[in-house]
């Protein structure tokens, strides 16, 4: 298990007081409250939804650089311990990111997964200098450090191929089927490396499901609930 870092008290937004943990991770310079809109109708079916700002983002902190994604993961697992956890992941592109680390870092968290917007793959050099561009475009145009920093941390993410086969809990993946930033077929590939997992297109949307089609998300949580031990047999 990854040490942690110092640890930070991270701003999130809560809603419903009992039933199964959701926890909702944004993606870069996303808001929290978009994540929320979209799981609040789960608040309504017995479900405690927790739509977090990841560190850099919103009211949260931003400790010094550099960060890891096990960095922000780690950020993530004291909430869910505060939580009284296990929780179903929600996570959009960074989150997803975030999301995945935690689930391999700290298994016995998390009792599944909802991803979108992420691949199982390093960056290999054209995508590290995308993200370090990010970085270096916020910073010039006076933009906020901590998105700067979890850009970086986007960038040097490690391959996760060799260790998917380690999750054992189930695990949804939707692609927008116009997402240009990962490609439906990018994030298909978690398909072949993790047991039992279920891909979904969701059409007519790109990167920003939340916002684009925020009823995928709902629906692949109460889908997990639904048929997660079935999946897990597969």
């Amino acid at each position: 298990m990854p040490s942690l870092p110092p640890a930070i008290n991270l701003e999130c937004r809560a809603e419903g007081d009992e039933g199964s943990l959701v926890v909702a991770l944004h993606d870069l310079g996303r808001p929290n409250a978009d994540l929320m809109d979209a799981l609040r109708p789960l608040v309504g079916e017995r479900h405690r939804i927790v739509a977090v700002s990841l560190r850099g983002h919103g009211g949260s902190p931003t400790p010094p650089g550099p960060w890891s994604i096990d960095d922000i993961a780690s950020d993530v697992a004291r909430l869910v311990s505060a939580e009284g956890g296990p929780t179903i992941l929600v996570g959009v592109g960074l989150g997803a990111a975030t999301a995945m680390a935690l689930t391999l870092g700290h298994p016995g968290m998390v009792s599944g997964l909802v991803l979108s917007g992420f691949g199982p793959r390093a960056e290999e050099e054209v995508g590290r200098d995308r993200w370090m561009l990010i970085a270096r475009k916020l910073r010039e145009r006076g933009g906020t450090e901590g998105i700067a920093l979890a850009a970086e941390a986007m960038a040097t993410r490690p391959d996760l191929r060799g260790a998917l086969s380690h999750v054992e809990v189930p695990t949804m993946i939707i692609a927008g089927a116009s997402d240009r930033a990962t490609p439906p077929e990018v994030q298909r590939e978690f398909v072949g490396l993790i047991r039992g997992s279920n891909f979904r297109i969701a059409e007519g949307a790109g990167h920003d499901l939340p916002t684009e089609r925020p009823t995928e998300l709902a629906d692949a949580v109460r889908w997990l609930i639904a048929n997660g031990h079935e999946l897990m047999l597969i």
